[in-house]
């Protein structure tokens, strides 16, 4: 799958802050791997506190919107997550370098 599909399937995923994206993508994975949408649910797959875990269950929920419930839509989000993710930590990586140099205006 392409980046350009990527973008597409995960929509606004894609526009959010480096850190952020990589973060919201792994919850995302662990709630469509493993078919959970409660923010507690998520929160015992992750070991997160529930508050943590509700934030990023909402903020998913406020981006992609009815997505979510969508059998085949939920599907290639999968397959998107699977090309995007170690594509985002990279970026995440990259953008905490470039923080800790002091370039704060390049990124986040």
């Amino acid at each position: 799958m392409s980046t350009d599909d990527n973008r597409v399937v995960l929509g606004k995923l894609e526009e959010v802050k480096p850190h952020s994206r990589w973060i919201l993508g792994e919850t995302l994975e662990v709630m469509l791997h493993n078919g959970v949408d409660r923010p507690a649910d998520v929160a015992v797959w992750m070991k997160l506190p529930p508050s943590t875990a509700a934030y990023r269950v909402r903020l998913l929920r406020e981006l992609l919107g009815p997505d979510l419930h969508d059998p085949a839509l939920r599907l290639a989000m999968m397959r998107a997550l699977r090309s995007a993710l170690p594509r985002w930590r990279a970026e995440a990586a990259y953008a905490k370098r470039r923080r800790a140099k002091g370039n704060r205006d390049t990124c986040c």
